[in-house]
């Protein structure tokens, strides 16, 4: 087995780390409201911003991988990822919000995390899977640990100094992956030569479930900890709900990953969704803390195995040299369902005062994503 190259490694997973704090915005919305004298769904905006502008990035680093080598894109994305933070915290206005912290920190995000990615399979020769895996869930644990460190600070600092102190953090970071990437040929770039620019007919299946299991999954999982109090009741469960579902996802990056190498293909993923689906399902059944919570860290743990196992799958179909292609254009099933799967959840709570409806409509969502998935391989 050839050796791990311990630098570039740490470089994808350095990356990964602060750029996942992007996912901790929950945690400031209600002082970005009060700060900005806006409402919750404008400063919602912020975060749904990001989110569309970092699939729109993760999309737009498969172009421009073969004009600018990882230090430059590592460079370009701290820059610009710093300049966007200091224009969110700087400007105490709804407009530098949506800007800086929406369309320019989450464009930055989505190309230095698709970067990562790609950077870290190529750090593990023969375990790229489990690279890709890795970075997945650090990029999760980042957002966990993110929310934790926001949520301390809060009681000390205004919300526009966490802004504009991750500001040179990000800077900072990305210069360092660039300098540990220098002179790794096998980070990039890539010759886009000779890649298709159609999109190959397992892939569209393999979008077409990812898009369905992330739904599902999202629709649950934005929502967990009012789950668990309209099963259970109790205001003070949510914070052990919530930690439940987070450190799911970030045990099912890491194990979708190696899952991906031990059963590689459309039947690696299967598993995971049907017991993602037979948990949703069982939730609106469930009563007490304790089953609640397993459950809905459950579904985070598969939750998790998907995204981790969806870019091998890409890299396994279209080889390494079209991946940053390739991923780009599957991740937009990500970004539709990241804007979508919650908000449907919430309108299905709306109009049936209660969440039993967004969980059958989730399970039988996972059981079509197995369908799909179970189609790439033919």
């Amino acid at each position: 087995m050839r050796t791990v190259n311990v630098r570039t490694l740490a470089a994808a997973l350095l990356i990964c780390l602060c750029f996942g704090s992007i996912h901790a915005y929950g945690v400031l919305l209600a002082p970005v409201e009060l700060w900005l004298g806006t409402s919750r769904t404008v400063a919602s905006m912020g975060y749904a911003i990001a989110v569309a502008a970092l699939t729109a990035g993760v999309y737009l680093n498969g172009h421009v991988e073969a004009l600018l080598g990882p230090q430059l894109r590592l460079a370009a994305c701290g820059i610009l990822a710093a300049l966007g933070l200091i224009i969110a915290g700087g400007t105490a206005s709804t407009a530098g919000l949506l800007l800086g912290f929406g369309l320019m920190y989450g464009l930055a995000n989505g190309i230095a995390y698709a970067m990562s990615l790609g950077i870290a399979a190529g750090a593990m020769p023969g375990r790229e899977a489990q690279a890709m895996g890795l970075a997945t869930a650090t990029y999760g644990l980042g957002a966990v640990l993110c929310a934790q460190l926001f949520n301390a600070a809060l009681g000390h600092v205004h919300v526009a100094v966490i802004l504009l102190v991750l500001a040179p953090l990000i800077l900072a970071v990305c210069a360092l992956g660039a300098a540990l990437v220098q002179g790794d040929k096998r980070s990039g770039p890539y010759s886009t030569k000779g890649i298709p620019q159609a999109t190959p007919r397992p892939l569209l299946f393999l979008w077409f479930s990812y898009l369905l299991g992330a739904f599902s999954g999202l629709m649950v999982l934005a929502h967990a900890p009012a789950i668990a109090v309209w099963r259970d009741g109790g205001p003070t469960q949510a914070g052990l709900v919530s930690s439940a579902v987070s450190m799911g996802s970030v045990a099912g990056g890491y194990l979708g990953g190696v899952f991906a190498e031990r059963v590689p293909g459309p039947r690696g993923v299967a598993l995971p969704l049907l017991v993602q689906a037979g948990a949703l399902a069982s939730l609106p059944l469930m009563s007490g803390l304790a089953p609640i919570a397993a459950a809905l860290g459950l579904a985070g743990l598969c939750y998790g195995v998907l995204i981790a196992v969806v870019p091998a799958e890409v890299r396994r179909i279209g080889g390494p040299q079209a991946f940053a292609q390739n991923y780009g254009r599957v991740f937009t099933a990500w970004g539709i369902a990241g804007v979508a799967g919650p908000v449907t959840a919430g309108y299905l709570y709306d109009i049936t005062l209660g969440y039993g409806a967004a969980l059958a409509a989730a399970a039988a969502l996972s059981l079509c994503s197995c369908l799909f998935i179970m189609c790439v391989g033919k």
